[in-house]
């Protein structure tokens, strides 16, 4: 294990790197303290070793994001969601060539979103400590204990991918495992939401037109508070606060006094900022009021539509020792009842059931079912006794 500080040892890493043609990664980073999570450590090993680079000694990472970005070069991550969106928001780059063990996993019969030290102890037979789990990883020194525990986080990665691609491939179901580690780094997952983020506070459906205008304006505020004094927006102001705020817009400071939880020090250093903000919302003319996406629901009959095909997802799920959620969720099977119903599962706004290895696996046979094709399918078909449904679903 080496301690990376130096451009010139990043430099060699990153000849290993190229030398092996795949790497594995695992991020330490603090997301409570400031506006956006401190990036406290990197962990990366090849098949010649582990390293650990400092990036507040170390900032300049770009020779390692080049490598990342690499579709000639495998990267390794488990549970990749959170550490793709730090190096997307702070370094602008997602990975070309990604292989993410826990969703692999789901598709090798070990469990959905299983954890990493279960993974490595099912499959390599190797037990990891976790008396660091809460550990501070700003403070330097670094300790012996933090640097052994970050360097287990990466160290079995690689072994472990082997050992996932064996059995995915034994399977037939490589490609597949494949295919949805692109989806979940594709450029589409990441774009910005952000105007419309203050639709998604909660208990915001309670307002009507007039206090959306003033929550979207009073959550910018906050968010714009938060970015210069580096803190996290929700220490700021609270979500249930921003609400309140909304629901009786104060007309100067002292009426927040009224509002139950406002604290002393948030009215004193904030008050007037918050009911400017408020203020502005409130004088928002009545053809730019913003609301609610329309968003009707699906009717009783689609719901129970839905039920049914979800039930033909289960089994064919069980079938093939495959989680249901990697499948499809129920939101997706609406969305493909909807497309049916519309005559538009050509189109763009396709659902992952309509193509590649879902639509081959369950898409066609559900499609099947709601162009009105009699379906039977077995509950434990290698079984002595199976249970068969029947489904006569012509539903035109």
């Amino acid at each position: 294990m080496t301690l990376i500080t130096t451009s010139d040892a990043l430099g060699k890493l990153c000849e290993e790197i190229d030398q092996c043609g795949r790497f594995a990664i695992d991020l330490e980073f603090i997301p409570e303290r400031t506006y956006r999570p401190v990036l406290c450590l990197v962990q990366v090993a090849t098949d010649k070793g582990v390293h650990l680079i400092d990036p507040l000694v170390q900032q300049d990472l770009m020779p390692l994001w080049q490598r990342y970005r690499d579709e000639k070069i495998r990267t390794v991550i488990h549970a990749a969601s959170q550490d793709l969106d730090l190096i997307y928001d702070q370094f602008q780059t997602l990975p070309g060539n990604m292989f993410d063990t826990q969703v692999a996993s789901g598709f090798a019969g070990l469990g959905y979103q299983i954890g990493y030290g279960r993974l490595v102890s099912q499959l390599l037979n190797v037990s990891l400590s976790k008396t660091e789990s809460f550990t501070d990883w700003l403070t330097r020194p670094l300790t012996e204990a933090q640097l052994s525990y970050a360097a287990d986080d990466v160290r079995h990665l690689l072994p472990l991918y082997d050992e996932i691609s064996a059995r995915l491939k034994s399977m037939g179901r490589f490609e597949w495992a494949d295919e949805e580690c692109k989806r979940n780094c594709s450029p589409e997952e990441f774009e910005d939401e952000d105007a419309d983020a203050y639709l998604k506070v909660k208990g915001a459906s309670v307002l009507d037109r007039r206090g959306l205008a003033v929550l979207n304006y009073v959550f910018h505020w906050r968010d714009q508070t938060a970015q210069r004094l580096n803190k996290p927006p929700r220490t700021i102001l609270s979500d249930s606060l921003l609400v309140e705020v909304s629901r009786k817009p104060p007309n100067k400071v002292e009426d927040l006094n009224r509002i139950r939880g406002m604290r002393p020090d948030q009215i004193k250093g904030f008050g007037q900022g918050i009911v400017r903000a408020a203020q502005e919302g409130r004088s928002t003319p009545d053809s730019e009021l913003p609301s609610w996406p329309s968003s009707r629901g699906p009717s009783k009959r689609d719901v129970l539509v839905g039920d049914m095909l979800f039930a033909v997802l289960k089994v064919i799920a069980y079938e093939e020792d495959l989680a249901t959620e990697l499948l499809s969720t129920r939101d997706e099977l609406q969305q493909l009842i909807k497309l049916h119903r519309e005559n538009k599962l050509g189109g763009e706004k396709a659902t992952p059931l309509t193509k590649g290895w879902r639509y081959e696996l369950a898409g066609k046979r559900l499609i099947g079912l709601l162009e009105g094709n009699d379906l039977t399918i077995s509950v434990g078909s290698t079984d002595k006794s199976p249970i068969e449904m029947k489904f006569n679903a012509n539903t035109k």
